[in-house]
């Protein structure tokens, strides 16, 4: 074919603007070819697959800026059942921060513990030890131990004859600890050997507390450099770790201050409310590698939303060819234009021969 020839196609050809190609990106003039009202519905389809398109990256943009700048980013919370639970620890400490708990006079030991079981109460072999946090506080190590849930080996019969649905498995701590200053309360930390990070209440002293636990778990996962290193190193938990958060419901009764009484002892009664455990996982840090897979998923996520959209709103016509995508409006979508866009979008039928658009713009060139 000659230059000549060649030149006078491409002078034939129909130059497009930006606006044109953007339609024809959202949707061929040709996606309607075997519809009657063909104009009036790729019109409307075109919108409707804008305001997705818009919508879509709304979301998108909304859940990178929370990955990038939110600090922590929730990836999903699970709920499981457990059997039997840690004994969580005890701290006790003083009122006021750099004070030190007081011991009484006379030898230890200065706590006491017994178990709340199926069968009795049983005494357990505690003993408290020096622990420093902001103050200067006694720990009672309890990692020995563990909450069962006893209804789960009792049959209906044995449950009934002995009201053990009413039972549960507790630890009572009661210690002469005392607070040297004038307020008399001492706080009270709760922990366990999983995570030393302690959750805090405040007990009048010589009173008993008696309190319902619930534990949450929190894995932060650390998909990163330095915690791959950690694991080379020996940590295995480096890249997953748990931090265990009790939620605790409680109430506190009597209180020797009250009654003026020198001597006093302060009780510390504890059992699970419930042995479901709530586990959340999120990444340590506004962006990592952990980030990078929410990403990718999202991204993965986003092409089954789109052909979910136009599977529902804009099928393909049955009938159609295989050298080109022809669609259709379906039920969904025609219900929308009649009740929310029918002022705009009216289906109107095409005037004489049913062409495509392009086409036509095409000969009319």
């Amino acid at each position: 074919m000659s230059s000549s020839s060649r030149g006078g196609l491409e002078d034939s050809a129909p130059q497009r603007t930006r606006w044109q190609r953007f339609q024809e990106w959202l949707l061929p003039s040709e996606a309607f070819s075997n519809s009657e009202s063909s104009k009036s519905d790729l019109r409307y389809a075109r919108t409707l697959t804008a305001l997705f398109y818009a919508v879509l990256c709304g979301v998108i943009v909304y859940t990178v800026a929370r990955l990038c700048f939110s600090g922590r980013i929730e990836v999903f919370t699970n709920m499981y059942k457990v059997d039997s639970i840690e004994a969580p620890s005890i701290a006790i400490c003083p009122f006021n921060a750099n004070g030190s708990i007081q011991r009484p006079g006379g030898a230890a030991p200065w706590v006491a513990a017994s178990k709340v079981e199926l069968h009795g109460t049983t005494d357990l072999k505690v003993t408290a030890h020096d622990c420093t946090f902001d103050r200067k506080c006694a720990c009672i190590d309890m990692s020995s131990y563990r909450l069962n849930d006893v209804k789960r080996n009792v049959t209906e019969e044995i449950a009934a004859k002995n009201n053990i649905q009413k039972i549960h498995e507790g630890i009572e701590i009661r210690t002469n600890f005392s607070d040297p200053s004038e307020e008399k309360v001492l706080k009270i930390g709760i922990y366990d050997s999983t995570d030393t990070s302690l959750d805090w209440l405040y007990v009048d002293q010589g009173s008993m507390f008696l309190g319902q636990l619930e534990l949450i778990v929190w894995t932060v996962v650390d998909v990163s450099v330095s915690g791959l290193a950690k694991t080379l190193k020996g940590d295995l938990r480096a890249m997953a770790k748990n931090k265990h958060i009790f939620r605790y419901t409680s109430q506190q009764v009597g209180n020797n201050r009250l009654r003026q009484v020198a001597q006093h002892e302060t009780s510390i009664r504890y059992e699970m409310k419930t042995f479901f455990v709530d586990e959340t996982m999120s990444s340590p840090r506004a962006f990592s590698l952990y980030t990078v897979g929410v990403l990718i998923a999202l991204a993965a996520m986003r092409i089954v939303i789109v052909d979910a959209f136009f599977l529902i709103m804009l099928p393909e016509w049955t009938g159609h060819s295989p050298e080109a995508t022809s669609r259709e409006i379906s039920p969904t979508a025609d219900w929308l234009r009649k009740y929310f866009f029918f002022c705009c979008f009216k289906k109107v039928k095409d005037e004489g021969e049913n062409e495509p658009l392009l086409r036509d713009k095409v000969a009319e060139a």
